[in-house]
């Protein structure tokens, strides 16, 4: 009886604090480097293909409550650009929508990106690029499934709730440095800054709840190890407001060819997110399409009640041509 009221409690806990702490924090995913629109809006349009779409979902802490639900979704195009027609510019849009806990307080954010990646030196190896994004967001609760403490002792509710609708425009930017240095070794490093303008998100109808900038640096390697294996090491840090996130990982990859054009393999890897979980992942290339698995192992104070299980996220990547577009000048990595 005791746990399940503990439960009960921490269930209630978890829905108050993620309506006061989303008002702080973005949306996050384990695999990030299958979200780059999230990540960086410098990294649209820099594909091999001529477009790209991507696709994640994760559902997390189902052991306590109900599910916190994220789904995100991307579509960029590449095109070439400049005198030489050696840098790209890159056009997209991203989409994600967030439901959590009992309030099902549900957020949907509509991006669209745009980017130029300028080459930097002669052999058309190394590229810096700025990217944009524009985007509206729309926020709603519902607090009918809520329970307050009046409830309890009482028996009535005597809240007043403020209107459950908010909305905001949006600014991001971002740069970042790509070295291609062969078609099995290549390096990014990139960093964006989301929410330029701090906009106002509250229920209250005020302009005191303003969404914190968020700082968001990542970097990755491709390195070949011979016609089969490929290592993956990736970094993400984030920090909004009071709040930072460390991710830090790799991934082995295990090529099921010896021709690099007909691109399949499989990935093992395992990554950790700073004092909160362990990942583990394994992916699958099947040509231009790939498909990631992953499961958080929670170690947080959290672990007590969810007994270390956190959630899983599944993500889907697909690059492709256009028949009768231009061909690329380029071989860009897979991050």
């Amino acid at each position: 009886m005791k746990t399940k009221l503990y439960i009960l409690l921490l269930s209630q806990l978890l829905s108050v604090i993620y309506i006061n702490n989303s008002l702080a924090q973005d949306i996050h995913f384990s695999q990030f480097y299958s979200t780059p629109l999230q990540v960086n809006p410098a990294k649209t349009g820099f594909i091999t293909g001529d477009y790209r779409l991507a696709g994640s979902y994760r559902n997390q802490w189902s052991s306590i409550t109900i599910p916190y639900v994220t789904a995100a979704g991307s579509a960029d195009l590449s095109f070439t650009a400049g005198k030489k027609k050696k840098d790209i510019f890159g056009t997209g849009i991203m989409i994600f929508n967030d439901k959590a806990g009992d309030s099902r307080f549900n957020t949907t954010y509509i991006g669209l990106t745009t980017a130029y990646h300028k080459t930097i030196d002669k052999y058309n190896n190394q590229f810096l690029s700025f990217g944009a994004m524009g985007a509206y967001c729309l926020s709603n609760i519902n607090y009918e499934d809520l329970r307050w403490d009046e409830q309890y002792e009482g028996g009535i509710l005597t809240e007043n709730f403020p209107i459950g609708i908010n909305d905001y425009y949006d600014l991001s930017a971002g740069l970042e440095y790509n070295n291609l240095i062969d078609k099995y070794t290549n390096f990014t490093a990139g960093a964006a800054v989301y929410h330029l303008f701090k906009p106002n998100q509250t229920f209250n109808d005020d302009g005191t709840s303003r969404v914190f900038r968020k700082l968001v640096v990542n970097v990755g390697a491709n390195l070949g190890m011979g016609n089969k294996f490929s290592a993956y090491p990736k970094i993400l840090f984030s920090k909004q407001g009071p709040f930072n996130e460390i991710v830090v990982g790799y991934l082995q990859r295990y090529s099921l060819n010896y021709n690099y054009l007909n691109d399949y393999g499989i990935y093992l890897g395992a990554f950790m997110r700073w004092n909160d979980a362990f990942i583990f992942v394994t992916k699958l290339d099947l040509n231009k399409f790939t498909m990631g698995i992953s499961y958080d192992i929670n170690f947080s104070r959290l672990a007590l009640v969810s007994h270390a299980r956190g959630g899983p996220e599944i993500s889907v990547l697909y690059t492709g041509n256009i028949p009768g577009f231009h061909k690329k000048k380029i071989f860009c990595p897979r991050f």
